[in-house]
């Protein structure tokens, strides 16, 4: 069911989550974890954060691990009043983190201002929270913060259903970041950059500006319309081709397209420790460095 990625002949992995976002494990842990799995050359992509990148450099030995790490971050913006996000690689790490948006402080900052927005919204539909609830890192996102506290009251049931609400959804992804979702926060548009500053910021740095997860955006109707529609704006250097949540159709239907287009192709697993179902079944840590329905090689120019 899985298949490795290669990138000239090397076992690669170019999205993999730490602790700094909303990963499982720390980064000498996923270092440990990718030397055992065999990887040789990997990134750490976290949501809006450099930290990790930073932690590697300070490292002596790469904490065990024999392969390259290139400078990667996922970075949200904002393309016609709709987020998404962009994958930054191979970049010139003092630079991009001149970007304030990258700063842990500020983005510690917004998921306060965050949670404070799905807490009026929760409080105006009737939902019961804790009294003075807080951002909680430990839970890394107000998100997850409020979602979990929401639990904790048996009431919200009924709500859940009459929203449509399930314990399987993701809460992010389908009742907050999603247009027309209930809890739909402006907040996350209003703070977020645009894809043309961001784009600038990357190619500032040096680095690589790569489309993520295309084929499974939340709530975009017509992915391939959208893809399109980017590569007019020529800001971007290409398209993350193959996801743990494509199916092989939409990794060769990428392929073909970069191909036409001169842009480059990426890839990755996407991981963040915690498993993911395919047919009922929940897949754990083991798939760094694995994708499924997907034979295909990726062409990423990492310079020397």
């Amino acid at each position: 069911m899985f298949n490795k990625l290669y990138r000239n002949g090397q076992l690669i992995d170019m999205h993999i989550h730490t602790q700094y976002s909303d990963g499982m494990y720390s980064v000498p842990e996923l270092l440990r974890f990718a030397e055992n799995r065999g990887l040789d050359v990997m990134a750490f992509t976290d949501h809006d954060n450099l930290e990790a990148n930073f932690e590697v450099r300070e490292m002596k030995s790469n904490g065990g691990f024999c392969g390259r790490i290139v400078n990667g971050c996922e970075i949200a913006v904002t393309y016609n009043g709709h987020k998404y996000e962009v994958l930054a690689y191979d970049f010139d790490l003092d630079t991009l983190a001149k970007f304030p948006v990258l700063n842990y402080d500020y983005q510690f900052m917004l998921e306060e201002k965050r949670l404070e927005t799905l807490k009026e919204i929760g409080a105006r539909l009737g939902f019961r929270f804790t009294e003075g609830l807080q951002f909680d890192p430990v839970y890394r996102t107000a998100h997850k913060t409020f979602f979990h506290d929401l639990a904790n009251y048996p009431e919200n049931q009924k709500l859940y259903l009459k929203y449509g609400i399930n314990k399987t959804d993701n809460f992010y992804r389908d009742h907050v970041a999603k247009p027309g979702a209930i809890f739909h926060c402006y907040e996350l548009i209003k703070d977020t950059p645009t894809i043309e500053e961001v784009c600038q910021r990357i190619h500032e740095a040096g680095g690589y500006a790569i489309f993520a997860h295309a084929f499974r955006v939340y709530g975009e109707s017509n992915p391939k319309k959208l893809i399109k529609d980017l590569t007019a704006l020529d800001i971007l250097d290409g398209f993350e081709c193959i996801h743990k949540k494509f199916s092989l159709a939409e990794c060769q239907w990428l392929e073909n397209y970069c191909n036409e287009q001169h842009l480059i192709k990426t890839g990755g697993s996407d991981f963040h420790g915690d498993g993911f179902k395919i047919d009922g079944k929940r897949f754990a840590p083991e798939y760094l460095g694995y994708v499924q329905n997907s034979d295909l090689e990726i062409k990423f120019p990492i310079k020397k």
